[in-house]
């Protein structure tokens, strides 16, 4: 006897067998509900998957995380096996904390540390480089460039992951073909900040389809829809499936029509397997277990509540032994027909595995077209950039129009050299917070960006090192030059060609070496975290400056402290910038007496050389690379830390 758990009141579901004897849900409307165009599948990509679709097959999955120093582990995935069939749209359903997302995880190859287990492609053991080559990761949150466009993500994209040997017109069709096919065409000069979360959602499809992948992963592509938008992704995941591809996301709990577009779906429960096969198959299946679905019920409902336990714990190990935890395939389509590990080895031979090998590197295009791509992209988003281009100029014309008019005239005056010296620390002290505490602010939400593209081999950690230093130098320059020409004029520091050129180089190195600082500290922690500690180790590099304790005065036991303190070189350097170069007496027309107006008597005051500036460039330039080459070793820890 049929349950009537298969039953919608709105919404009919029917199922049709097709030419090749393959099982489809149709969804029939109901007296009052009209098929809308959203709900009609696409005719489908023109660009089909050339390779041989992928048979996938994971034994005995475990994950456990560590929950910290002294406090043990915890289990998330308990041995669970699987099998997932290519031309399929599988779904990965079961409450929150089943473990949904991290199965999703360690099928992906995102997760690697605390996986055991055996995950098999087409019958042999999975080879991550090879594996990536295949697949993509489109993760819950929509990791989107949102100052550029629709067609300059895409058209970017494809110059990342399209061979170089394709012109722009070739690239174009292939743009075109997926736009279209997504809905996304007519929003083709949309920033990606004001598309709406369905359009979101498809863009990030969109950017993976550039390169045609065989294998999708989407973790919750219907979470934050409406009820049309996430019909029409799952509808596009469907239709891209059927073209032979095998795609795997994780759904919490879908409304019955949604339900009936998967073809397979795995349910999970405390990390265990309650059922595997097809969406029509639940319902007998929970019936033949003893727990039939009430009438009127939905199915997706019905076990999303038995896997969170409302009908007793013991429904779960039922279910859990059922299914074998995974291993039991007689629930899915013609369940004869599915060939073991050793025909899959069989259909595919080695030889075409040396094909696919020597195809291209880790990443589909050379390393140097990344750098210029990424150089390009980068130049695009810091011309649109509210914050790290515009407010950084003007915050600098407005600072250096500050301590000016604060400063004023205290660069050619003896009886104000005191000031002036506090003026040249004031400018170290801008010089620092400004770039360092803005990398911090801003780092962490581009490292989500990094994160995604870089596991989908968009390109190396290396090419996007290089190019964010090369985009944000033009800018530094100009932001650094237009303060140090506002506050050298007029504090009426020596109008010396080559002094103002020594203050220059002394600003921007200070700028370079704060923003390394503050790379280094963005790249490893949050904005919170990051936000407290970049002003806190700042305080050390302030109190081994010279400033308010001269280098003279410091015992022997902190002078170590000098040498690191990047601020001591810069403050050196200023001194050396101004006062330096066999300075003539100064004038002393504000006072009757004029204690510094002889150079050399201040520089003896402060126990400053003023013969240092080559030295303390040296030294700058050293620190300079050193955290620069901190900062990237950190990033690339950073990016296998999160795995």
């Amino acid at each position: 006897m049929m349950l009537a758990g298969a039953q919608i009141v709105e919404s009919s579901v029917s199922f049709k067998t097709d030419e090749a004897g393959r099982s489809q849900a149709v969804i029939a409307p109901g007296p009052s509900q009209a098929l809308s165009p959203v709900q009609a599948p696409g005719s489908g990509l023109s660009r089909i998957p050339s390779r041989e679709p992928v048979d996938i097959q994971f034994s005995n999955v475990t994950y456990t995380v560590s929950l910290g120093i002294n406090k043990g582990t915890k289990q998330i995935l308990h041995g669970v096996n699987g099998r997932l069939r290519p031309r399929k749209l599988i779904a990965i359903m079961g409450p929150s904390g089943a473990g949904k997302s991290t199965l999703l995880d360690v099928l992906s190859g995102y997760r690697t540390t605390g996986v055991g287990g055996a995950i098999f492609i087409n019958g042999r053991g999975r080879i991550m480089k090879r594996f990536k080559k295949m697949s993509c990761y489109i993760q819950q949150d929509d990791r989107l460039q949102g100052l550029l466009t629709v067609g300059e993500n895409m058209e970017l994209a494809a110059d990342l992951k399209l061979p170089t040997k394709l012109d722009k017109y070739e690239k174009g069709e292939v743009i075109e073909d997926i736009l279209t096919n997504l809905g996304l065409y007519e929003h083709m000069n949309t920033r990606g900040a004001q598309l709406s979360g369905g359009q979101r959602k498809r863009l990030s499809i969109a950017l993976e389809l550039i390169n045609n992948p065989l294998i999708m992963f989407l973790d919750e592509p219907t979470t934050g829809l409406d009820s049309s938008s996430c019909t029409q992704v799952v509808q596009l995941c469907r239709s891209l499936a059927h073209q032979g591809r095998t795609i795997v996301c994780t759904v919490h709990q879908p409304s019955a029509s949604l339900f009936a577009l998967f073809d397979h779906v795995y349910v999970l429960a405390a990390g265990n397997c309650l059922y595997q096969g097809t969406t029509r198959n639940l319902v007998p299946y929970l019936e033949q277990a003893g727990v039939p679905c009430p009438i009127y019920h939905n199915p997706a409902d019905y076990i999303i509540e038995l896997a969170c336990g409302e009908y007793g714990e013991d429904k779960i190990g039922l279910l859990t032994t059922k299914a074998e935890n995974g291993r039991e395939l007689t629930w899915l389509d013609d369940p004869q027909s599915i060939p073991t590990m050793e025909e899959l080895r069989k259909l595919y031979p080695l030889s075409v595995m040396k094909e696919q090998d020597n195809e291209s590197g880790p990443e589909e295009t050379p390393q140097s077209n990344q750098r210029s791509v990424l150089i390009r992209r980068g130049f695009l988003k810091a011309k649109r950039d509210p914050t790290m281009t515009h407010l950084r100029l003007i915050v600098n014309v407005v600072v250096g129009i500050m301590l000016g008019a604060l400063f004023i005239d205290a660069g050619n005056e003896g009886s104000r050299v005191l000031e002036n010296y506090n003026l040249l620390f004031a400018i170290l002290m801008h010089h620092m917070m400004s770039p360092m505490m803005l990398t911090i602010l801003t780092f962490p939400s581009e490292m989500s960006i990094l994160l995604k593209e870089h596991f989908n081999r968009w390109y190396s950690l290396g090419s996007y090192y290089i190019s964010i230093t090369i985009v944000d130098l033009p800018i530094s320059i100009v932001s650094c030059a237009i303060f140090s020409v506002i506050v050298y004029t007029m504090s009426a520091q020596p109008l010396d060609i080559a002094r103002f050129s020594m203050f220059f180089a002394i600003s921007l190195y200070t700028v370079l070496v704060a923003q390394s600082f503050g790379l280094m500290i963005g790249a490893v922690f949050n904005v919170v975290n990051g936000t407290f500690l970049g002003p806190t180790l700042s305080v050390p590099m302030m109190m081994f400056a010279g400033f308010g304790v001269t280098l003279r005065d410091l015992p022997d036991y902190l002078y170590w402290g000098s040498y690191i303190s990047y601020l001591r070189y810069g403050l050196e350097g200023y001194i050396g910038a101004i006062y330096g170069l066999e300075r003539p007496t100064l004038a002393c027309n504000q006072a009757k007496y004029c204690h510094y107006k002889y150079p050399r008597t201040f520089l003896k005051e402060i126990a400053m050389s003023p013969n240092m500036f080559w030295w303390d460039i040296l030294a700058l330039t050293v620190t300079l690379f050193t955290l620069r080459t901190a900062a990237f070793l950190l990033l690339k820890w950073k990016l296998s830390a999160v795995r």
